[in-house]
């Protein structure tokens, strides 16, 4: 299915291509993106405000990312990190198939952060080898973000305030019916699913982190809910990306404009945002 490979290194996109990429319709389920792109083959933003105020932690279902914010994060940071990974994500489902190959399928999401003004410091993707006979993905997807957390060499009081705020946001999504179901749309697949969680924080400079946990999996088992079903680790495959960026806020601020023309009502049908 997927290449055992790590990537380490993620090339450059024009900005002025920024506004040619095609997006997928973020209304469709994942199920139902993955049955019109294999149809297609064979034939040839808005946001509400958050409930505890405007710079509390918080978090967000943007298609397939669960994003946990961290407290101080601006109203406009927040909006942007929304929109940028929502953006790239319906990029990159226009273009690959998240599936089937999600190894492509993750290049090219990088390269359309790279180009929004994200600046990656250790992406890596391969095989996932558990260390439980037993595990859920929540707790696969939150041990890879606490990995990548470590990775980026925040602050100590950022760090574990990003990972708390990750561990909470995924709490709170279990119980939260409309952005847990927006959630299971965009991340099952026909035979498993692809999904990350995030968490960002911001700095008293202002600067904006963003550590993030990716996971893609399959089995011939049918996946009752994509985030909390309990797997035997033969049962299923699964493969992990890992990833922290900061982001340039002055590039971002140079296409905001473009992104947010280009997602429309994409961000109505894809963006969900709650309190934790």
């Amino acid at each position: 299915m997927k290449n055992e490979t790590t990537m380490n290194s993620i090339d450059q996109v024009d900005f002025a291509g920024l506004a040619n990429y095609k997006l997928a319709d973020a209304s469709l389920s994942l199920v139902e993106h993955v049955d019109a792109l294999a149809a297609r083959s064979a034939s040839a933003s808005p946001h509400s405000d958050l409930q505890e105020g405007e710079n509390g932690a918080a978090a967000a279902v943007a298609a397939g990312t669960l994003i946990a914010f961290a407290e101080g994060v601006s109203r406009q940071n927040k909006d942007d990190v929304m929109d940028s990974l929502l953006y790239a994500t319906l990029v990159a489902n226009e273009k690959f198939n998240p599936e089937l190959q999600s190894d492509l399928w993750y290049g090219l999401f990088n390269k359309v952060l790279s180009a929004l003004g994200w600046l990656s410091t250790n992406w890596s993707y391969a095989r996932y080898r558990a260390t439980q006979q037993r595990f859920t993905m929540d707790e696969v997807g939150l041990e890879i973000l606490g990995s990548a957390i470590a990775a980026a060499t925040l602050p100590g009081s950022a760090s574990l305030s990003m990972l708390k705020v990750a561990k909470d946001a995924v709490t709170t999504l279990s119980a939260k019916k409309e952005p847990l179901r927006l959630f299971e749309r965009q991340t099952k697949t026909h035979r498993g699913g692809n999904f990350r969680i995030a968490a960002c924080a911001q700095s008293a400079d202002g600067d904006v982190s963003l550590a993030m946990g990716a996971v893609a999996f399959s089995s011939n088992i049918g996946v009752t809910n994509v985030m909390f079903w309990e797997w035997q680790s033969s049962d299923v495959e699964t493969y992990k990306g890992e990833n922290s960026l900061v982001l340039n806020t002055r590039v971002y601020a140079s296409v905001r404009d473009v992104v947010q023309k280009k997602l429309g009502d994409n961000a109505k049908n894809a963006l969900e945002e709650f309190d934790i």
